[in-house]
């Protein structure tokens, strides 16, 4: 027999997923329910699981965000919305985060498994992720690139879902459900700015639709949408707290502010350029400065210090959207759905201070892909000769300050996603049949100015005629050519096609026995290069490269079996055919038990994998400096001095390349999650579950080897013993890199709780209160390494993944929303647990060596208050008003009482100040007004 297409109710679903505010304020309970018994049935599809159900309480746990709750949240991005979730923690990557590998984008990480454990989908359907893996490695989809005002909602199923998506749905699914058709014409716009100054910010959207599906048979829709967001400078919040400090002396800490010499910088960076003796010991008789703001004596008693102009807590950034959708009626019950998009991303980020001459020996090494990795040469430092103007040195002087004319560096990013999918479904005989096809690709442009040449700058510094100017007015041949711009393209690509059937095979005591069958291959191609100057040595930089295709061809089975009015069992099982030889079975099972209305239990066990990706096993790597070494083979006593050693393997930069491995398997998971569901009274719905998931065999970087990698035997200055030099050709090359792999090495097991609930009030004639509120606790984060377990629940651990963002135990929040006729007003209150400075997997065990990480007291000893990252709370208000039936005006002031981010020394997400731009970012924006309205017709 078909498949019924009418079915439960949908009142207490709607109350458990947080869309009260669409139900009458002023039917009485009987009323209510004979309008329950009477409603229309329909069939759902929720995330997770491949068959049509009534009920939205799945056994997985599922939060849904609707249109309406974005709308009142104050926020006009879908990566602001998502940061705010409990269960975003560890590993998540911000557009704030200026110092990380993956600039200009935003990512989500539920149970702090970082972003590469979190699938996120657009209609339950693969996206191309952004072509600039995090940390070079983590795949994961930009969700600051996705429209606001197209969602109709986001459903986030907090559990391992590998058996019904395949890789990646370790930690959980995010689903952005977009809207699929629109009748009639919506105008909306707002405006935004931080009381603190800066962060203006313009959002407007356009819809547009026209057909209603059900009379007319089709429905045509567009929608465009641009949002345009200022950046927020150091200097906009210099003096707002302690996070804005970078003068700890007067507690025992350093002075780090730029200009100001410190017991670790002898010769700092100030704004007038100035010159060194080389090997000399600092003295006026050894300095000579250029004519600015700054002079020996102001350098020597701090007076030079200053703050970068260019240096930021946020980016500029802009968003255009452009979603278009058209569904037709085909024979029978089967219906046509096309939808295209193409949305746009562009940001500008200043990874650093204003840019300063570099000052150290380099070797350069050219890595890219395809090429076997080899040494250019040696970069000398910046020398500026002795005849050079206002040298009054005598020789050739090292120099410092800042380069004038050309500023920090900055990057630019514009990224460029177009979605196309065709979706096609309908009744065969007693099956619902659902096919897709989609095209989804991201380019990923880049452009890094203030990048310098130092081999030709230093040619120009000794031009006889002409020099280089250090004090700036320099023609703009010169600086065209001495700091080129660096231009990269990187692209990302997912291919797709799904087709599924599900069918009631069976009658139950519960109900129908249905079951779903599919089959989806899935493509992907990477290709991210560096810029060519980079992929050739010649300049220091982001030099990660990563080309590779993968194929995934895959067969599942679902299974819902209602046995008992109180009892649905489910089972679901998934076989992926990964090229390359990774294959993967993947099964879960749950189950839900209502042995009364008012009681449900439910649990799930499951498994999941994530396959390695191009950047892991592609042809993929990337140079990493390792600080100043000795060469033990070329300098055996690292002596200069000592005859047959050659001079330059004394002193050198070491290098390590990290490269991909054919040979890794994916990596595995077990997840269990147990819960219960409370509905004592109607509109009163609470959600308590515990979950656990352990991931084994986890990919990481390994080790640097101790052999090196060396080069051809090169003649070579070499020491004579008696303080001369002499030229020859030693028996062994220099050093070019010490090689490096990903491998499967540790394994990370997460348990927790999470609390949700949801409860109306009706207020009579003064309408209704909705309170809801959103919990998670991290009882356990245990990394295993080597055999050796590390709690890190609480800790700044794992450090090394992610921009070191810090693991709080709790996340909570918790909203008021009043609703009296036309009038709405809703409050949020977002809270963040305090956690500590340490992280004993990398042995950082207390809070002196906490505090050193970030430089600001390297001696150990900060003050006690500063020994943890303190809990944060932050208050949003929204409202909004219906003036009548067209107009519609609305307002919110986010971070209401302005509260400050805490202090935080360990991390380095912003690397300019001592605060977390991945937890605490609201913060540091400050209290943010934002005014809007709009018009449908």
């Amino acid at each position: 027999m078909m498949m019924e297409k009418k079915l439960s109710r949908s009142l207490r679903l709607i109350c458990a997923s947080g869309m009260l505010a669409g139900v009458g304020l002023n039917a009485t309970p009987a009323m209510a329910q004979q309008a329950e018994a009477n409603a229309p049935l329909q069939r759902v599809e929720i995330t997770g699981s491949n068959i049509r159900r009534a009920d939205k309480e799945t056994p997985s746990p599922v939060q849904v965000i609707t249109a309406e709750e974005l709308q009142k949240s104050g926020f006009s991005s879908v990566s602001d919305v998502l940061r705010n979730l409990t269960a975003n923690g560890q590993g998540t990557v911000s557009q704030a985060n200026n110092n990380g590998f993956s600039p200009g984008a935003s990512g989500i990480a539920l149970r702090g498994l970082t972003v590469g454990a979190t699938l996120v989908l657009i209609d339950g359907h693969r996206m191309a992720p952004y072509p600039l893996y995090d940390d070079g490695q983590r795949a994961y989809v930009d969700i600051s690139n996705i429209p606001f005002d197209a969602v109709e909602r986001i459903e986030i199923l907090k559990d391992g879902a590998s058996a019904t998506y395949g890789s990646d749905a370790i930690a959980g699914v995010v689903n952005v459900i977009l809207k699929k058709s629109y009748v009639g014409t919506r105008a909306a716009a707002e405006i935004g700015i931080a009381t603190e100054k800066g962060g203006r910010t313009e959002h407007a959207s356009l819809t547009h639709g026209f057909g209603d599906y059900d009379t007319d048979g089709f429905n045509a829709f567009g929608t465009i949408e641009v949002r345009k967001q200022e950046r927020i400078t150091i200097q906009q919040r210099d003096g707002k707290g302690d996070w804005t400090r970078t003068n700890w002396s007067d507690v025992g800490g350093l002075d780090n502010r730029r200009g100001v010499i410190n017991p670790f910088v002898a010769n700092p960076v100030t704004q007038t350029p100035y010159l060194v003796r080389p090997g000399a010991r600092g003295s006026a008789a050894n300095t000579v400065f250029f004519p600015g703001t700054c002079n020996y004596a102001l350098r020597a008693s701090g007076g030079c210090a200053f703050q970068s102009p260019d240096a930021e807590i946020q980016p500029s950034t802009s968003n255009m959207n452009l979603l278009g959708s058209f569904s037709k009626k085909l024979a029978g019950d089967w219906k046509l759905n096309l939808q295209g998009s193409f949305f746009e991303s562009k940001a500008e980020t200043v990874s650093g201070f204003d840019r300063t001459f570099p000052g150290n020996f380099s070797q350069r090494v050219a890595v890219s892909a395809g090429v076997e990795p080899y040494l250019v040469g040696t970069t000398q430092p910046v020398r500026v000769p002795a005849n050079y103007p206002g040298n009054t040195l005598g020789v050739p002087a090292r120099l410092y300050g800042i380069i004038p004319d050309i500023g920090p560096i900055r990057t630019g990013i514009d990224s460029q996603t177009t979605r196309l999918v065709a979706n096609v479904g309908g009744t065969w005989g007693d099956w619902d049949i659902n096919s897709a096809l989609g095209y989804t690709k991201v380019n990923n442009r880049t452009n890094a100015s203030g990048n310098i040449l130092v081999p030709e700058f230093n040619a120009a510094l000794n031009r006889p005629v002409n020099p280089y100017r250090i004090t700036g007015g320099n023609t703009e041949a010169d600086l065209a050519t001495l700091f080129p711009v660096l231009k990269t393209k990187s692209t990302s690509e997912v291919d797709f096609f799904e087709l599924r059937g599900a069918r009631s095979i069976a009658k139950l005591a519960g109900g129908d026995l249905g079951i779903s069958v599919g089959t989806t291959v899935t493509h992907t191609i990477l290709d991210a290069r560096a810029a060519d100057l980079v992929a050739q040595g010649k300049i220091a930089g982001f030099n990660a490269f990563a080309s590779g295709q993968q194929s995934d061809a895959a067969v599942f089975a679902e299974v819902v079996a209602p046995v008992l009015k109180s009892l649905e069992l489910d089972g679901s099982v998934r076989y992926d055919r990964i090229s390359g030889g990774l294959n993967s079975t993947t099964p879960k099972v749950g189950f839900k038990f209502s042995p009364i209305r008012e009681a449900t239990l439910r649990g799930t066990y499951s498994k999941g994998f994530r396959a390695p990706n191009p950047a892991e096993i592609g042809d993929a790597g990337q140079l990493y400096g390792l600080g100043t070494s000795t060469d033990t083979v070329l300098c055996p006593d690292g002596s200069p001095r000592t005859a047959g050693n050659v001079i330059a393997a004394c002193s050198y930069q070491a290098t390590q390349l990290n490269r991909s491995n054919p040979k890794l398997k994916p990596e595995k998971s077990d997840s269990f999650t147990a819960g219960l569901i409370l509905e004592p009274v109607r509109g009163w719905s609470t959600t308590l579950d515990y979950f656990s998931i352990k991931i084994k065999d986890q990919i990481v970087l390994a080790a640097p080897s101790p052999d090196a990698v060396r080069g051809a035997p090169t003649e070579s200055t070499i020491s004579d013993g008696a303080g001369g030099t002499f030229l020859g050709t030693p028996a062994f090359g220099p050093v070019i890199y010490f090689p490096s792999t990903y491998e499967n090495a540790s394994s990370t097991k997460v348990k927790g709780v999470e609390l949700g609930t949801s409860y109306k009030f009706k207020l009579a004639s003064y309408g209704s209160l909705t309170a809801a509120a959103q919990f998670t606790h991290m009882m356990s984060y245990v990394l295993t390494v080597d055999g050796t377990r590390y709690q890190l629940a609480g800790t700044h651990g794992p450090s090394g993944t992610s921009g070191n963002t810090g693991n709080p135990k709790d996340r909570a929040t918790v909203n008021l929303t009043w609703d009296n006729g036309p009038l709405q007003l809703s409050t949020t209150v977002n809270y963040i647990s305090s956690f500590d400075l340490t992280d004993p997997s990398v042995g950082t065990n207390d809070c002196s060596a906490g505090a050193a990480y970030g430089s600001y007291f390297p001696d150990g000893n900060p003050p006690s208050n500063l020994c943890r990252v303190a809990a944060f709370v932050s208050t949003d208000l929204s409202g909004r008003y219906k003036l009548n039936k067209g107009w519609t005006i609305h307002g919110s002031v986010t971070n209401l009482f302005n509260r400050q981010p805490p202090v935080d020394l360990n991390t380095y997400g912003n690397a300019q100040l001592p605060y977390n731009p991945s937890l605490h970012s609201v913060g540091a924006v400050g209290r943010f007004v934002n005014v809007g309205a709009s018009y449908e017709f």
